[in-house]
């Protein structure tokens, strides 16, 4: 039954991450179509992480509410009509509010997906059961510029609207689960998220990567598209640096389960703070291709131990796993959010360079801060 419910919950991250990164390839055709600066392309692509800002929280206290399997159900289903929107959309402003409302969609699927599967799941098993989960996900992410190319190449509006059709069986298909473990909301359950913070600082973690690809996913597609690179090349860019997160993903969560949550997310804060200085430096577009891939690397020795390492710490707090997924999902949005907007912006007045070195000294002090809270810990 567990592997079961954990096909069903890939299923559904996949389809979550599919969309958010099918518009990757396609940045630089609606930026000219509609003819945005790349403060304005921010907007459009940090619109889906809006959406799940917002929705985070109140997601948690849905699922909570509700149970995770009907949460997934219905974020499947604001998913599907929202990618219809997406479909139709015949203006800058019409797909960011379809981007918008995709990104409540995923808050709510995201917080019922990964509640559904930890409750199932025994605490020593969960760094490899959500790293697996994870690993899917990038999947979609993989494929998902694959559809944006394919849309540009077709037919936009054909293309999504398939997808929606597709996103609304998977939503029929989770209501033949058993609805799993429920779970108790303490009345000051919210107070105890907000003092804790050893359980802020696992959420900060998953902050941090997600703005450093929110940079990324706007300025490298608009960086080898002035290289002349096509969108079939920019989508496969993103394919190939994807695939290594697909096969390592569970593994690095595997690894976490034995050697410690917190061992794996060092090694991936030093790395995305080289890869992104790496990213202000270099000039080739074959360099900066490379530099995806090597991203990609060290955003899965964050990502999966991280979200693991929440589950842990809301569960000894006596956190509802769906409240803990509920911050987990504000902060990757924030990330992919304030990545895109903020990034693009910086790079309209200072250039490519400098939104990478801010992602950079995110990593960089964050990592800096946890080898400090190490060295305390292990002094006495």
């Amino acid at each position: 039954m567990r592997r079961r419910l954990l096909a069903v919950v890939s299923i559904t991250v996949f389809a979550d991450a599919m969309l958010f990164s099918a518009i990757v390839p396609l940045i630089p055709v609606l930026t000219e179509t509609y003819d945005l600066s790349k403060g304005g392309a921010g907007i459009l692509v940090a619109a889906y992480g809006a959406g799940a800002v917002i929705a985070g929280i109140p997601s948690g206290l849905f699922a909570t509410r509700i149970g995770p399997k009907r949460t997934v159900v219905v974020g499947l289903v604001i998913l599907a009509v929202s990618t219809a929107a997406f479909a139709l959309g015949d203006s800058a402003a019409a797909l960011g509010v379809a981007r918008f409302a995709q990104g409540i969609a995923s808050a709510v699927t995201w917080c019922g997906a990964l509640a559904w599967l930890t409750l199932s799941t025994p605490r020593d098993q969960r760094g490899k059961a959500v790293g697996t989960v994870f690993g899917v996900a990038v999947l979609g992410f993989i494929i998902g510029p694959a559809i944006g190319a394919i849309a540009e190449l077709t037919s936009l509006r054909g293309t999504f609207t398939t997808i929606a059709g597709l996103t609304m069986l998977v939503a029929l298909f989770a209501t033949s689960f058993p609805a799993g473990q429920s779970e108790r909301q303490p009345p000051d359950a919210l107070r105890r998220i907000l003092r804790n913070r050893g359980f802020l600082a696992a959420v900060w973690l998953v902050l941090v990567p997600a703005l450093f690809f929110g940079v990324v996913d706007l300025l490298v597609p608009l960086s080898l598209d002035d290289a002349d690179w096509s969108t079939v090349a920019i989508a496969a860019t993103f394919i190939v640096a994807a695939l290594t997160e697909v096969v390592l993903a569970p593994v690095i969560g595997g690894f976490s389960d034995r050697r410690g949550r917190l061992v794996p997310v060092r090694a991936g804060l030093l790395l995305l703070g080289a890869t992104g200085l790496a990213f202000a430096l270099v000039e080739s577009a074959y360099a900066v291709a490379a530099l995806v891939t090597i991203a990609s690397v060290a955003a899965s020795l964050i990502f999966a131990p991280s979200a693991a390492l929440i589950s842990d710490r809301g569960e000894a707090a006596e956190i509802p796993q769906t409240l803990a997924f509920g911050f987990m999902n504000t902060a990757w949005a924030g990330g992919v959010m304030i990545g895109p907007a903020l990034g693009g912006a910086i790079a309209d007045v200072l250039g490519d360079a400098a939104p990478y070195l801010f992602a950079t000294s995110l990593a960089l002090v964050t990592l800096v801060l946890l080898l400090r809270a190490h060295l305390r810990s292990a002094g006495p």
